[in-house]
């Protein structure tokens, strides 16, 4: 097995972790950050633990390589169900057009959802087949990629639409923040339409897969720790390391298109 495929495995089932940890936590189910549950609906507390636990157990799953595949295609679509379409989808059909393009966080929640289905497909191609006749592993992939690649272009977009809150996101140890600001958009932009080429897609997926890690480490490492109770700063910490980590699976699952990319990532799969 890839190296690079273990290490993406790894920062996508201890992102996972965190997401489920913080939802039993906060007694709401926050994967993608949905909107809240209607006022006085009842056991909403009870379907976040549950829905936490899943998460957990999906990430130990991945991390022990037992039943992982399986985990992870279901946690894909608890969090598609749950998170996106009975709360994201729901507020954004009685949205106006330009507030649903700008619903940033419905696209993250595909984007975890898809990255699901990503690292279910790599454990049920090592294995050579999935088991599933309803859906192809090469399904799976293009589906979470076209997720990834959806959040990644309005993301990107939202950098300039939005440059002031991206501004004061940016730690003040951090030099030339209106130049990352746009680049970093720029970057985004760039990397979700090149998941979607595959003459440069491993590229895409990999570069991008470096990029967020680096914002994992330079962004939300430090923000959390200085303010180490501000939820919005534990989110973007467990998001960043799982799409970090479905970015190089994704890279590794696109490797060995061309003899270039065989020397970079080792024998196709």
């Amino acid at each position: 097995m890839n190296n690079l495929t273990k290490a993406g495995r790894l920062f996508f089932a201890l992102g996972i972790i965190g997401l489920g940890v913080l939802s039993i936590i906060k007694g709401d189910f926050i994967v993608g950050r949905p909107p809240g549950w209607p006022a006085g609906m009842s056991g909403s507390a009870f379907w976040a633990s549950f829905a936490g636990t899943i998460l957990i157990i999906t990430g130990i799953a991945v991390i022990g390589y037992k039943k992982a595949g399986v985990a992870a295609l279901a946690t894909g679509v608890l969090i598609l169900f749950y998170s996106f379409i009975a709360r994201h989808l729901v507020v954004m059909a009685g949205s106006p057009l330009e507030a649903d393009l700008w619903a940033i966080n419905a696209y993250k929640t595909l984007a975890l959802s898809g990255g699901a289905f990503i690292v279910a497909a790599s454990f049920f191609k090592e294995n050579g087949q999935n088991g599933y006749k309803f859906i192809s592993n090469k399904a799976l992939i293009l589906t979470g990629t076209i997720f990834i690649s959806l959040f990644f272009i309005i993301g990107g977009s939202a950098h300039f639409k939005f440059d002031q809150f991206v501004f004061n996101l940016i730690p003040s140890y951090i030099p030339f923040h209106v130049f990352w600001t746009y680049f970093c958009g720029i970057a985004l932009i760039a990397g979700g339409i090149g998941l979607l080429i595959k003459p440069v897609r491993y590229w895409a997926a990999l570069l991008s897969a470096w990029m967020v890690l680096g914002w994992f480490v330079l962004l939300h490492i430090p923000r959390v720790i200085a303010a180490p109770n501000d939820p919005s700063d534990r989110m973007g910490l467990f998001e960043s390391l799982a799409i970090s980590g479905v970015l190089f699976v994704l890279s590794v699952l696109f490797s060995g298109e061309n003899s270039i990319k065989r020397n970079t990532v080792g024998q196709p799969l």
